[in-house]
């Protein structure tokens, strides 16, 4: 409510009753001092109501660094990394023993028997419960021990539910008391109006005649305090009472304008961090929900320069960034090597075969150097990283290191036209991003690999199929023909005739593993109707079946044939450790080996390679050697 400028009454109010106004003066005393009363009571009205809201913000505060250090523990625990688990773990539990040590400090204030006091002090005990369990995690890193890490963030998750549980008590206590000072407040500033007036209307019931002038004044003023008051206990609060006196009521009026500030500050202050707390939850979720639609999208693409493409074209489209960019590391782990950008910039370093020495040069050097995530700022000693031509409108920078197995493979890299765009809380959302985007750059190149090395084996397998049946084709006729009566041998194979254009001849190859190992001619005479499309792919159907059962008669084939080879192996090993006689042996060798197909003479020879001193045993292959 804006104040309307009225005449000041320059006299107070005894110089203005003048003489017979002994007893309202002494009304007035009465007055005053109920006024002092209730101004004093308003005070500590204001005093309780600021103790409240301090005890709100410290409570509040160690909430947030309670959820803050539990974060801080599992997101560490994923990355293992001991030295920033120590680091980021102490941080957070320092911050959090702070606001402990302020919530003891604010129940010592309170009575012992305060249920506000005994509240505070189960919150105390809750914090200190986790930062027990919490701190000595770090040793644990230190130990590389994970598996503790994982266990005690569990159990902090169980105590952190409990102590949200006696939070919420002791904000709804807080809460409440803050409200019954509001209510006590309002109830001063109520009395404030109405003690007056009693006074006031007895007082004209006294000088009625002596101060009608007067009293018609201070009734005024006690209307307009009733109206601001009034509107200030509907929640109006700037309202203001216009200071028309110097008396009384315009120290009232000040008094009551003082407080009215006191409390639309409050307000606004409150209202202001609800906002701002508002605003940071509405941007941490809308960076989680682009950084899973980015690693979801990234996940599903197998081609390396694909994902790399429509990773920093989401990345940047997503989260609005002016330039997006993923660095891979060379194998020889020199240089690290721009693969894809999102601005037109960014393309233009792509399209020179953009580098950068691996920790020297640049923020990405350093990162893919350290494995640390960085950010830089367009002030002071980071202005450096800014002079790019391809890139004239970046004010802030953040790169983000692309990890496997604990092992740089690359750097993500974005910028921002805004100064000061990224802050630590950044990093912890964007670096499990960059991690599921470096598994999906992992796992394509895994593919990739892995279908190469595929191929390579069809074609050593293909080749290995047509030698077999190069071999297989020589011992056994090359082809059959079917007459409409029966099949015969051929005692050569019959090559398609024509140019291809014979729509009654069908020529099937039959093929394995990319080889072709025969051909099926198919023919119909002139009275009949040439092939159709569904015949053709019947044919063709039948092809790759004949070639699967021809593969597998082979191998089957192959097969039997080791196998009599390695019995009658096992056989002549049997006849040949019946006797310990030389003689015997030898005779038996040799009637074992005639049992070979196509062996006409065995001879064996006793003694030098060459010379006349040799022993012959020779025997005759046959059937009658056989007996």
């Amino acid at each position: 409510m804006r104040m309307r400028s009225f005449p000041a009454y320059r006299f107070s109010m005894r110089a203005r009753l003048g003489i017979g106004l002994a007893i309202a003066t002494l009304l007035l005393l009465i007055t005053g001092g109920i006024f002092f009363q209730q101004i004093t009571t308003l005070a500590n009205t204001l005093v309780e109501l600021q103790t409240a809201e301090r005890q709100l913000s410290i409570v509040l505060e160690a909430r947030h660094w309670v959820a803050g250090l539990i974060l801080t523990i599992q997101s560490e625990t994923e990355r293992e990394v001991p030295s920033s688990f120590v680091e980021h773990v102490r941080a957070a539990a320092r911050a959090l023993d702070d606001r402990k040590n302020q919530l003891i400090v604010q129940a010592a204030y309170l009575p012992e028997d305060d249920p506000l006091r005994l509240q505070m002090n189960q919150v105390v005990e809750d914090l200190q419960e986790i930062l027990d369990l919490a701190i000595p995690t770090t040793q644990y890193a230190e130990d590389r021990n994970w598996t503790a890490v994982r266990i005690r963030s569990q159990r902090l998750l169980e105590l952190h539910r409990q102590a949200e549980w006696d939070v919420y008590r002791m904000v709804t206590t807080a809460r409440e008391r803050r409200h019954k000072a509001q209510e006590q407040a309002i109830a001063v500033a109520r009395r404030l109006v109405t003690g007056p007036t009693l006074a006031i209307v007895f007082l004209l019931v006294i000088v009625a005649l002596v101060t009608v002038v007067n009293v018609e004044g201070v009734i005024r003023e006690i209307e307009r305090l009733s109206i601001s008051a009034r509107r200030l206990a509907e929640g109006r609060f700037d309202e203001r009472v216009p200071i028309t006196r110097e008396d009384e009521f315009g120290q009232l009026a000040r008094t009551f304008n003082l407080m009215a500030a006191q409390l639309e500050e409050l307000y606004a202050s409150l209202e202001q961090r609800v906002a701002e707390r508002t605003e940071a939850l509405r941007r941490r979720t809308a960076q989680l929900e682009a950084a899973a639609v980015v690693a979801r999208e990234a996940a599903a693409i197998r081609d390396v320069d694909t994902l790399l493409d429509e990773a920093v074209r989401l990345i940047s489209s997503r989260f609005g960034f002016y330039h997006a960019g993923i660095f891979l590391v060379d194998e020889a782990g020199e240089y690290a090597i721009l693969r894809a950008a999102s601005s037109e910039g960014g393309r233009r370093m792509l399209a020179r075969g953009h580098k950068l020495a691996v920790g020297r040069v640049g923020i990405v050097g350093y990162v893919a150097g350290t494995g640390e995530p960085r950010i830089a700022l367009d002030v002071g000693e980071d202005a450096v990283f800014f002079d790019n031509p391809d890139l004239p409108l970046t004010r802030s920078e953040m790169a983000l290191p692309l990890r496997v197995h604990g092992r740089v493979i690359g750097v993500l890299d974005v910028q921002s036209e805004e100064p000061a765009a990224f802050s630590e809380e950044d990093i912890a959302v964007l670096q499990v991003m960059a991690d599921q985007i470096a598994l999906a750059i992992e796992n394509a190149r895994l593919l990739e690999e892995s279908q190469r090395t595929l191929r390579e084996l069809e074609r050593l397998y293909g080749e290995r199929v047509r030698e077999a049946w190069q071999r297989w084709i020589v011992q056994r006729p090359a082809a059959y023909r079917y007459t409409g009566v029966a099949v015969e041998p051929l005692s050569e194979p019959v090559r398609p005739a024509g140019d291809g254009t014979d729509s009654r001849r069908l020529t099937i190859p039959i093929r394995l593993w990319g080889q072709t190992i025969g051909t099926i001619l198919l023919r119909r005479t002139e009275e009949q109707p040439p092939w159709s499309l569904d015949e053709r792919r019947l044919a063709e159907e039948i092809g790759e079946q004949i070639a699967l059962a021809l593969e597998s008669a082979r191998l089957l084939e192959e097969t039997q044939e080791r196998a009599a080879r390695e019995q009658m192996l096992s056989e002549m090993t049997a006849q040949l450790t019946r006797s310990l006689d030389v003689e015997t042996l030898l005779q038996t060798a040799l009637r074992e080996l005639a049992r070979l197909p196509e062996v006409d003479e065995i001879a064996v020879y006793l003694g030098p390679e060459e010379g006349d001193g040799r022993k012959e045993v020779q025997v005759e292959a046959g059937p009658a050697d056989e007996d």
